[in-house]
């Protein structure tokens, strides 16, 4: 299931922000939710992400006006990286993109946090747009 792999991904990425570690087992989740294409999306995700972390930084530091990167919650910033390079690097379509980064802010974080996610991948959008 996609969703989860997004979770998973989304697990991995907010474990290195905290801990400074990336693991490519999955132990601590689900086994039985993931087949081997979710858990290669969910590693290649998650990969991707790491791989341009500072991508994704810059574009939530141009969008999130009046927050400094440091400030800004741990898990919306593991969230908020894994969407913007979801978006720019794979071909998921990037209305799927911040919906399930929603889902995900809303099973995770605050009320707050899924208005800023939403809002900060939304202005993204919206830039590459036109």
């Amino acid at each position: 299931m996609r969703s989860y792999a997004r979770e998973v991904a989304f697990a991995k990425i907010y474990q290195k922000i905290v801990g400074g570690n990336f693991s490519d087992d999955f132990e601590m989740f689900d086994e039985k939710s993931l087949d081997e294409e979710d858990k290669q999306f969910a590693l290649s995700l998650a990969q991707t992400t790491l791989d341009h972390t500072a991508h994704a930084d810059e574009i939530i530091e141009r969008f999130a006006r009046g927050y400094k990167l440091e400030r800004i919650y741990k898990i919306d910033l593991a969230i908020m990286q894994l969407a913007l390079c979801e978006m720019d690097f794979t071909d998921t379509p990037a209305p799927v993109v911040i919906n399930e980064a929603v889902s995900i802010a809303k099973k995770y974080s605050t009320e707050k946090s899924v208005s800023f996610v939403n809002g900060i991948l939304g202005a993204y959008l919206r830039s590459k747009n036109g």
